[in-house]
């Protein structure tokens, strides 16, 4: 739910449209700005994009916040490779990348949105991916916009996805509602610009929630990716003032909030009491008891909860001696087997590397096969579609003649367990809205 309306639930409203912490803090005492008059204590469950938010918007009026975070640093899926250690990346020390290798979120939509504003104050370089840039797979070939324009799969596709939030309401899966407008040769291209990019697949997302979602949250459309700041790194610097209250390799694993006061309860048994709780931990947390509440939550949370899915990510990164996809090439969507191909460092003068993304049961899939399976499997797409150019020019290790790539496998991680969560067939944006009501007047989400 917006952070908003969560503080507004909590009796501390924000007055007009959001303001950004860093006008808060500007704030003279004459200022219109929104105030709180609160002297209890917060705690925030999770020190992701929104806790660290919603955490230096509450810090910046003077209430006392504690963040808990179960992973030994900031940012949750927004992670980038520069952060982690090269025992857990081997590959890292020997990257030729001179650009930020994002190992979650990698790109932004809407310069208007929040972090979008955030660029723009921060003064950052960005590079915008138009429309233009991107290429789309049929029949094993990928082109562009003008190179399918003849195409009546692709306008169908196409036509489907600008369509979307006329769906709103409906019922169905995307995929129920595709197949009836969409020959399936464009049932792929679909598949990588709806399905995977809402974390799932055609076949499980529900189009009615997800096109309410594009009507409620709109925003100017363009897709920017930093070229020289991982978004890690902004979000750890626009943030700083809150660090020291980030209680890092916490993870609670239960929230009493039956009492006058709520109890955390971390994994080594120490235990916490606040006044008021917001959890901004990953849905997958909740639906697998990762947190245990005491009083159990709401039938009408959990019966909502039911129908928001998670489904499983992996984010893939591969170097290549020569780009064989398209100097400017941006997104290439509609493989069967891997719906998202990203031309990384576009923008940014050296690209010749790939992200690939894959979420849903696809990426349980190929999980499996671990990473060198995985790997091999990418390599044998892209050869598909290209003729053979993956394999001929995959940068390997001069020292052991082995590939060189990157893999973030998101479901493995213990307290993230996927990539993000998407509305399944039936639900509303009504569903939305229960799980964020707060409970008891004690625990927000």
């Amino acid at each position: 739910m917006k952070r908003r309306k969560a503080l507004k639930q909590i009796g501390w409203g924000l007055s007009g449209s959001i303001f950004l912490p860093s006008l808060l803090e500007a704030c003279a005492p004459n200022d219109p700005g929104p105030e709180i008059n609160y002297n209890g204590s917060v705690a925030i469950i999770g020190a992701g994009a929104a806790g660290l938010y919603v955490a230096d918007i509450l810090h910046s009026k003077g209430v006392n916040v504690t963040i808990f975070e179960a992973r030994d640093q900031l940012g949750g899926r927004v992670c980038s490779l520069r952060n982690q250690s090269a025992t857990q990346y081997p590959n890292k020390n020997i990257l030729s990348s001179d650009f930020p290798i994002e190992l979650g979120a990698q790109v932004i939509t809407g310069s208007n949105s929040i972090l979008g504003q955030i660029y723009k104050n921060y003064l950052l370089t960005t590079a915008e991916i138009e429309p233009t840039f991107n290429e789309f797979i049929l029949d094993s070939t990928a082109k562009s916009d003008l190179g399918w324009a003849a195409d009546a799969d692709y306008l169908a596709a196409k036509n489907f996805k600008n369509a979307l939030k006329t769906y709103a309401g409906n019922s169905q899966t995307v995929q129920t509602e595709a197949q009836a407008v969409v020959g399936q040769r464009g049932l792929g291209m679909l598949n990588g610009m709806i399905g995977n990019l809402h974390g799932s697949s055609n076949d499980k997302i529900g189009i009615g929630a997800l096109a309410q979602d594009e009507v409620l949250t709109p925003t100017d459309g363009k897709i920017l990716v930093l070229r020289s700041n991982p978004i890690q790194d902004v979000l750890i610097s626009r943030f700083s003032a809150i660090q020291t209250l980030v209680k890092t390799n916490t993870p609670i694993l239960s929230i009493n909030y039956g009492g006058d006061l709520v109890t955390l309860t971390a994994k080594d048994g120490t235990s916490f009491e606040f006044n008021k709780v917001i959890v901004t931990v990953p849905i997958s947390i909740i639906k697998s008891g990762g947190i245990a509440f005491s009083p159990g939550l709401p039938s009408s949370y959990t019966n909502s909860l039911s129908k928001i899915g998670f489904g499983a990510s992996l984010r893939v990164f591969i170097e290549f001696k020569k780009n064989f996809w398209g100097i400017g090439t941006g997104f290439i969507y509609g493989s069967n087997n891997f719906p998202e191909y990203f031309n990384v460092g576009v923008g940014t003068g050296f690209n010749q590397s790939l992200s690939v993304t894959v979420n849903g049961d696809k990426a349980a899939q190929y999980s499996a096969l671990g990473e060198l399976g995985a790997v091999n499997a990418i390599i044998a797409d892209l050869d598909l579609i290209y003729n053979g150019q993956a394999t001929k020019f995959v940068r390997k290790d001069v020292n052991n003649d082995k590939m060189i790539y990157v893999i973030e496998d998101w479901t493995t991680r213990e307290y993230i367990k996927g990539g993000y969560s998407y509305p399944q067939a039936g639900a509303t944006n009504n569903d939305r809205k229960a799980i964020g009501a707060p409970v008891g007047g004690k625990l927000f989400f």
